[in-house]
């Protein structure tokens, strides 16, 4: 994600003092089996007016503040490259299996915490079997953000959250004032409120991507509909500790352009796009370790609004299904130990790979009602 809040940049003597600071420290410091989740304030908390305010928050979410939120800056349609799409990203087809309908984009009002100011942005996230039917994964800084040391990265909570599963801005006005709701076409599974929300233990101390573990899982309900999402949705399979180096599909719902590493003047021509946060876009490559962060990285061309968007092993184009093993985080430069400035640097995608910590947060949130 990396959004608006998170636009400042910071020097590249600053940028090596932390990389080699987040890895002496990561490296003394690492995950341990049985280290408990930690859950925010939930959003809407449990108690006789939870309906109303479940509802409130869906409301919220009006045709003008999805498009605010959730399209580009630019005033453009999404362009591909000159020889077309590829496989650094390109659009999944509109209801080509499951993924379709597991993976959504999240609209997030943010309040900081110091000012009070709030904000409107979007992530990316994915439907997982659960227990009780209604986790959807995504990453941490999508719900919470705040650097230890002050370098202009923002301290933000989520205090409103929506989900929209197979989200589709095709007849999303870019300049609209209205204050209708989303109907079928852009909401075909309905708009979820998001009422409590988990993350890693490691976020919670080191909100940021110096040391914490970019990965949240959240539960949804929809005002609208008794079922739990993953009824309505389907479920991709999720599993942890898997095997890295593999081949992997990261979904997402790339949006801002200002951040884009693969923007028109940034890259050569045969390489240069853009989006514009209407679609579900794909990457597909081989992965390989970051001894580091323990962070599955791929070549691939997406930009902040991916965030928290699912990596899938094993996954069946024919069918949309695979297993999600991680969660995109931020695009790491190959000449630096932290991608600290994210997007900009590229080309590198970078995922948290689900391990112990994870699997802490997903049992917490699926064992929750």
């Amino acid at each position: 994600m990396f959004i608006g809040i998170l636009q400042r940049r910071t020097g590249a003597a600053v940028l090596g003092v932390l990389g080699l600071v987040a890895a002496l420290l990561t490296a003394a410091t690492p995950a341990r089996a049985g280290t408990p989740a930690f859950e925010l304030l939930p959003i809407v908390p449990a108690g006789a007016d939870h309906q109303q305010k479940l509802k409130a928050e869906v409301e919220y979410w009006t045709l003008a503040k999805m498009a605010a939120a959730g399209l580009n800056h630019e005033n453009q349609d999404a362009t591909p490259p000159p020889g077309g799409w590829d496989d650094l990203s390109k659009p999944w087809p509109g209801k080509a299996g499951l993924v379709s309908r597991t993976a959504g984009k999240f609209f997030i009002t943010y309040k900081d915490v110091d000012t009070g100011a709030l904000s409107d942005v979007a992530c990316s996230g994915n439907v997982v079997n659960s227990a009780n039917q209604s986790v959807v994964v995504t990453a941490a800084h999508c719900v919470r953000v705040h650097t230890p040391v002050d370098i202009g990265f923002g301290n933000v909570v989520a205090v409103n959250m929506v989900f929209v599963p197979g989200f589709n801005g095709a007849n999303l006005p870019r300049h609209t004032t209205s204050t209708a709701l989303p109907g079928k076409d852009i909401a075909p599974y309905g708009v979820w409120g998001v009422t409590r929300e988990w993350i890693t233990n490691t976020w919670s101390q080191s909100a940021d991507w110096l040391l914490g573990r970019d990965m949240a899982a959240v539960l949804v309900a929809s005002p609208d509909d008794p079922r739990p999402i993953g009824q309505v949705t389907g479920a991709q399979q999720i599993a942890f500790n898997q095997p890295q180096n593999q081949t992997d599909y990261v979904f997402g719902y790339p949006t801002i352009n200002e951040r884009n590493y693969y923007r028109p003047g940034n890259v050569s021509a045969p390489l240069q796009r853009t989006f514009d946060g209407r679609n579900l876009m794909v990457t597909q490559g081989a992965t390989w370790n970051d001894p580091v962060y323990y962070n599955d990285v791929m070549t691939g061309a997406q930009s902040p609004g991916c965030s928290g968007g699912p990596v899938l092993q094993n996954f069946e184009p024919a069918t949309g299904e695979g297993v999600q093993t991680g969660v995109f985080s931020r695009y790491d430069d190959p000449g630096q130990i932290i991608g600290i400035l994210g997007w900009t640097q590229g080309p590198n995608m970078s995922s948290t790979h689900l391990g112990d910590e994870e699997q802490a947060v997903y049992n917490a949130a699926q064992s929750a009602s």
